[in-house]
């Protein structure tokens, strides 16, 4: 119990600290809001942290529907996979490796983003229910534009006193796209207590984590007629940390999580909490009678959005749903009309593992 409440307390001092200091939202780089849904996304150091085998995630988010002509402002997918390696061989820790791939495309000039991340990291067990990992990451990234959409001064017709799409545009007709690499790398710390229990979610695990994206700065460039202007990327910093609070002899469980973000002169704090029901409780010796959960709670992303979030846990499988409502001056912009995110992510057990301690992943 006492370690329950400093993980409450230290919870409360991380958000208190880090609210202080983020006045602004908004960064440049595309985001979930269910990050426990991309952890590659997150941090590097994450990849391979699992009780299973294999793991798998497809994300999709829909966001902004109002504020574009011809549907979303921003639509966003990604796929990631990553797996345990040497595992068996050695027993003070393992590698993961793992692979992510999204693409962005954001309004109606279809301003787009592809980027292809592998991710490799080192996991060691400080002790029995300890252990911290570090990770890099590399990736290829493509950026374009279509100018289809766009509208010119010349082809405003004085005739008629308005737009005209057939007349000529006497500027750019194309603009191909680029290309560049892009680096990253994390730390994190993990905590899980085996706390056994006839019945019940008594379940204590803590996770905490920092990272930084785009290392390297990476030149962008769109524009083909500035050979000398290139727009180097900023880099993200990511602190993060959350964490499962069983409650003693009940089927029930809390988990509070923190991420703060900083990209040059943007921050983007989201502070939330899901509560979690064992619906059913998963067969520790048979493995017959698999698990269920149900996960339900809300983030509130600082100056920007409230997002109400659910979770629901099959055996092997999960799928999480969110809506992110706006609630700063951009819901204006927006018309009402803020962000429907779905996730899905599939896991298989690690059959050399024979821990109790995760009911469900």
């Amino acid at each position: 119990m006492k370690k329950t409440y400093f993980i409450c307390i230290a919870f409360y001092t991380l958000f208190c600290i880090l609210f202080s200091g983020a006045d602004r939202a908004f960064a440049q780089d595309i985001h979930f809001s269910q990050y426990s849904m991309t952890p590659l996304m997150l941090n590097p150091a994450y990849t391979g942290i699992d009780r299973g085998d294999h793991r798998a995630f497809i994300n999709y988010k829909n966001q902004w529907l109002g504020m574009a002509e011809k549907g979303a402002a921003y639509r966003t997918s990604s796929f990631s996979y990553d797996t345990h390696l040497f595992a068996k061989k050695f027993s003070a820790g393992y590698v993961g490796a793992g692979i992510n791939a999204f693409k962005d495309v954001a309004g109606d000039l279809k301003l787009g983003t592809s980027q292809l991340n592998i991710s490799i990291a080192g996991i060691v067990y400080v002790t029995s229910s300890q252990a911290v990992s570090g990770g890099i990451q590399g990736g290829y990234v493509q950026k374009s534009i279509s100018t289809d959409g766009m509208q010119w001064d010349s082809q405003y017709d004085n005739e008629t006193g308005a737009y005209n799409a057939s007349l000529p545009t006497n500027d750019v007709i194309s603009i191909p796209p680029y290309h560049f690499g892009d680096f990253s790398a994390g730390l994190a710390w993990n905590y899980l207590e085996n706390r056994t229990s006839a019945a019940g979610d008594n379940q204590l695990k803590v996770n905490f984590g920092i990272a930084a994206f785009h290392i390297n700065r990476p030149k962008q460039k769109l524009d083909p007629y500035a050979s000398t202007i290139t727009d180097n990327l900023y880099s993200k910093f990511v602190i993060h940390g959350d964490a499962h609070i069983g409650i003693a002899n009940t089927n029930y469980g809390i988990m509070p999580s923190v991420v703060l973000f900083k990209q040059g002169k943007c921050y983007e704090l989201d502070l939330g909490a899901m509560v979690r029901w064992t619906l059913k409780a998963k067969s520790r010796y048979t493995g017959y009678v698999q698990g269920m959960a149900l996960s339900m709670g809300a983030q509130y992303r600082t100056n920007d959005a409230v997002i109400p979030m659910l979770l629901f846990e099959y055996s092997n499988y999960a799928v999480g749903l969110s809506y992110d409502i706006n609630t700063s001056s951009l819901a204006k912009g927006t018309r009402g009309k803020g962000g429907f995110e779905i996730s899905l992510r599939f896991l298989t057990p690690n059959p050399f593992n024979h821990s109790s301690a995760r009911l469900l992943d």
